[in-house]
């Protein structure tokens, strides 16, 4: 509804075109938060990865 700029659900079925450019900037921040939250996870691989190997070295040492 927020993205429509109606406020009640009677006028969002009724009158329920959204702008392209309101949908546009609804998923390109979709798209940021994903591509963030994509980043987070794999810096969160590489750093356990990281101390698995710093961990196995210790342990041969």
């Amino acid at each position: 509804m927020s993205i429509a700029g109606h406020v009640s659900r009677a006028m969002s079925s009724r009158y329920s075109h959204v702008r392209m450019e309101a949908k546009r900037h609804a998923l390109d921040e979709i798209s940021a938060r994903q591509r963030a939250a994509d980043d987070k996870r794999e810096a969160e691989v590489e750093r356990k990865a990281q101390t698995a190997v710093a961990s196995l070295l210790a342990t041969v040492q």
